[in-house]
């Protein structure tokens, strides 16, 4: 056996031994002594007859039975702790009479002393008094006749008995510390299982207080643990009259909320065979009780590597994605509703353009006309920003025209402004490109740095070529952004707390949109920036084109 079940065993039988009442827990002390002793007289009654009638004899055949009495009856709980041990020490003057009564015939009949020590042994009584007992009591059953004056003492007559109250001195002993040891192994055990119960608890409460479903699954898939977060959960993708139902039975559905996952791609399935994902979105549920759960994977290592099972994470996020649909519809719809008067002012600026092609006024309308067609083209933008989408249109061109465009545009709100807007462009900068998309993506970076920096400041543009790149610098010396503002900046309507704080004009979908354009062209955008300093965007896009 495992080293740990003897204690579990010693645990169990002591549990349900002290859950009985005393007067049967000692009643159940005193059995093994009265059975061993009944048992030991029915045979002698068949084999010595004479003996059963010895007077002695059958004076301890009576003690013991009346012991066996008192134990069953005595209201033991009402006195005091110790009080049953009257009993295994009167058990000793009842075996002592058995032992004179048949030490003709059974020498060995003082070994029933056995049953009295071992209960004393395992009794609240010191260990040292145990010892004693065992060794003094059975002694003084050998020595009687000496010790009352019945027989003579001799050297050998007393010489001869000394082996067995040696032998239960060592019982008592051995009886004592295993009994210490195993009292004490029971209670490190229970202290363990309390501190484990006690963690356990903790753990409990710390799974429930989450505001997320927690669910622990071994290495089989089987639940280990789950909170009451999760249950809810699990109830709300289990299907209506389903009992138990496996994975591939829930009601998972993809980011379209109608189209069923497969078991394998499903959040739980998937920690299962090892993987560890972050974010990963699922529809749980139908009908209007529909959530949306966003959902990450850990997996829990054993020592020598390999995996113990995992800890799958599911947050309901349902309603940020209601308000994120809310939001793309709003501006879809309000994007829908500025397209048309947009449409009818860029279509009469053209007419004008046509009748007042050689006045001194058509250059105020090309001018109109050409921020009517700009505020177009954002119009277009919101609404493929509202349906995710953005066409990009590559051709050949000089990307040195498009930033002298974009900044000789941006010139007059530069001045008005008390602002210093200078570029330096490299010569032979072709390139295949969307030349529009290129010119709204800088005219989104120019108008940031001048809405951003200080009066009497700079704003500086390069565009040159690094290896197979385009490169287009925009660098300020305004507000500047910290890490976090940073890591957040590129997300559609986000404005950090500077521009919010300035009342700055701006909806933050400026950045958005041009981080779009240049990853439709396979390019990058990043940005430097230091609070109170400045920040620096750098456009890079590959000279050969976007690959699709």
């Amino acid at each position: 056996m495992k080293q740990s079940e003897p204690v579990r065993w010693w645990m169990r039988a002591e549990r349900e031994f002290f859950q009985l009442r005393q007067n049967r827990r000692v009643l159940l002390s005193q059995l093994p002594l009265t059975l061993t002793m009944l048992l030991l007289v029915g045979l002698l009654a068949i084999i010595d007859p004479a003996l059963v009638a010895n007077r002695e004899f059958l004076l301890g055949i009576a003690l013991v039975l009346l012991l066996t009495a008192v134990a069953a009856f005595v209201p033991w709980e009402r006195l005091p702790r110790l009080a049953p041990c009257v009993v295994p020490l009167l058990d000793f003057i009842a075996i002592g009479f058995l032992f004179h009564g048949a030490t003709v015939s059974l020498n060995g009949i003082s070994f029933l002393s056995v049953f009295p020590v071992l209960w004393l042994a395992w009794s609240d009584i010191p260990a040292v008094a145990t010892r004693v007992i065992a060794f003094v009591g059975p002694l003084c059953i050998a020595w009687a006749p000496f010790i009352f004056g019945n027989v003579e003492p001799s050297r050998a007559g007393m010489i001869r008995p000394l082996l067995g109250p040696f032998i239960l001195l060592g019982l008592a002993t051995a009886a004592t510390i295993v009994t210490k040891s195993l009292n004490g192994q029971a209670a490190r055990l229970a202290d363990s299982g309390a501190a484990s119960r006690r963690r356990a608890r903790q753990l409990d409460t710390i799974l429930n207080v989450a505001n997320a479903g927690v669910v622990v699954v071994d290495e089989y898939g089987r639940d280990v643990l789950m909170n009451k977060h999760q249950q809810v959960i699990h109830a709300l993708a289990t299907p209506a009259g389903a009992v138990e139902p496996d994975e591939g039975q829930l009601l998972v559905f993809g980011a379209d909320r109608t189209t069923p996952v497969p078991e394998e791609d499903r959040p739980v399935r998937r920690a299962v065979k090892g993987e560890e994902y972050s974010g990963e979105l699922f529809w749980l549920g139908d009908g209007v009780h529909q959530q949306a759960m966003s959902t990450s994977a850990r997996q829990i290592v054993a020592d020598d590597g390999s995996s113990q099972g995992a800890v799958v994470v599911f947050h309901n996020v349902t309603d940020v994605m209601l308000a994120m649909e809310a939001q793309e519809n709003f501006v879809s719809n309000v994007s829908h509703e500025l397209r048309t008067p947009l449409t009818s002012i860029v279509g009469y600026l053209e007419l004008a353009l046509d009748e007042l092609a050689d006045q001194p006024e058509a250059a105020y309308l090309r001018v109109a006309s050409r921020n009517a067609d700009r505020l177009l083209t954002l119009v277009d933008d919101l609404l493929r920003s509202a349906s995710g989408g953005m066409s990009i249109a590559a051709t050949e061109g000089e990307l040195k025209s498009v930033v002298e465009a974009g900044v000789a545009a941006a010139q007059p709100h530069a001045k008005a402004l008390a602002i210093e807007l200078n570029y330096s462009v490299e010569s032979g900068l072709a390139g295949k490109f969307d030349g529009v998309r290129m010119g709204q993506a800088l005219d989104n970076l120019v108008s940031n740095a001048l809405k951003y920096s200080r009066p009497e400041s700079a704003v500086d543009v390069r565009g040159f070529r690094d290896g197979a790149d385009l490169v287009i610098e925009v660098a300020d010396g305004g507000l500047g952004m910290t890490p976090d503002e940073q890591a957040r900046l590129f997300t559609r309507f986000y404005r950090t707390d500077g521009a919010r704080s300035t009342v700055i004009p701006g909806v933050g979908l400026g950045l958005s949109i041009t981080k779009t354009i240049v990853e439709g062209h396979d390019g990058t955008i990043t940005v430097r920036s230091e609070a109170g300093v400045g920040s620096t965007f750098t456009l890079r896009i590959p000279a050969a084109g976007p690959r699709k």
